[in-house]
């Protein structure tokens, strides 16, 4: 049985509610046999016994917040069912009725309507769904797995990560730019309508780059700190170009669904792109210093997150 979107109306006082929560109640119910007239006779007797059709091993169970009535329903209930393996016949308890040996197969239905936690986690999923679909088109994987090379491992310098850190804008660049072949690599930047620190920064990478590819030179610590500002400002602004088509600020919280507090999805919205992000990009301090800001931006940050 599916969910059902509707309130319950409460069958004591009537008044319709989402129910707060479903709580599972094992319940066993002895099936009551209907039984026919015994009739006996010399050497013998008779009589008719049925079992019911079906029984009930189960049941949800909640109560209306306006009189306290408790409501159940259903949760598992079982149908006879006839046994075509006489072997299992002893093993299963069956029934015999009419020339036929029969068993109950019990199956669990879902709860009968949706309740608060279901619509909360119902618009949570939808939002990070859209969350995920709008970052995966940017690939962040291929953008940090080399950072966090450079970052652990000794053997990738800051001339290596600087080549594939270009290598990949230029590629990023000629995906963006219409007829990119005929343009230069400062013409394409200009065109992406970078903010303007983020674009002098770029620049500058494809100057340092340039001029690392002609002559044999060793990055000071000045232009590794100027690489590593530039790479982190560029995710900060390809994040920020993926999810603000969302206006995830702006979510809306529909008026019969008011009990869903927006300061737990916008917290639930955090941790999924602390999660998402921070095992892609492996930025140092990577929530104080990348995604705290970066939050505050979208209007999505929570003060209680504490990752």
């Amino acid at each position: 049985m599916k969910q059902k979107r509707d309130k319950v109306n409460c069958p004591v006082c009537s008044f319709k509610f989402i129910p707060e929560s479903f709580h599972y109640e094992k319940t066993h119910f002895d099936q009551i046999e209907s039984q026919g007239v015994l009739i006996e006779f010399p050497n013998g007797k008779h009589q008719l016994e049925l079992k019911p059709f079906t029984t009930i091993r189960g049941s949800y169970v909640t109560y209306c917040p306006e009189c306290g009535y408790l409501i159940r329903f259903v949760a598992e209930i079982a149908r006879k069912e006839v046994v075509e393996d006489p072997s299992l016949i002893k093993k299963l308890g069956g029934i015999k009725e009419f020339g036929k040996t029969y068993k109950y197969q019990f199956a669990l239905s879902e709860k009968p309507y949706m309740d608060y936690s279901d619509y909360f986690i119902e618009k949570v999923d939808d939002i990070k769904l859209n969350i995920k679909k709008a970052l995966d088109d940017v690939n962040f994987d291929h953008w940090g797995s080399f950072y966090n090379k450079w970052k652990e491992d000794k053997s990738i310098d800051s001339f290596k990560f600087l080549i594939h850190f270009y290598t990949t804008l230029i590629d990023y660049l000629d995906s963006q730019v219409e007829e990119h072949n005929n343009k230069s690599v400062a013409q394409k930047i200009e065109e992406l309508q970078l903010p303007q620190n983020l674009e002098i920064l770029t620049k500058k990478v494809g100057y340092l780059r340039n001029k690392i590819a002609h002559e044999v030179y060793e990055l000071t610590e000045e232009e590794e700190q100027l690489v590593e500002s530039t790479f982190t400002q560029f995710m900060r602004h390809l994040i920020i170009k993926q999810l603000t088509p969302l206006n995830l600020n702006k979510i809306r919280i529909e008026p019969e669904h008011e009990f869903i507090d927006i300061n737990k999805v916008n917290y639930e919205i955090q941790d999924f792109l602390y999660i998402y992000l921070e095992n892609l990009l492996h930025i140092k301090e990577f929530y104080s210093v990348f995604l705290g800001p970066l939050l505050e931006d979208l209007g999505v940050s929570n003060p209680d997150y504490n990752p």
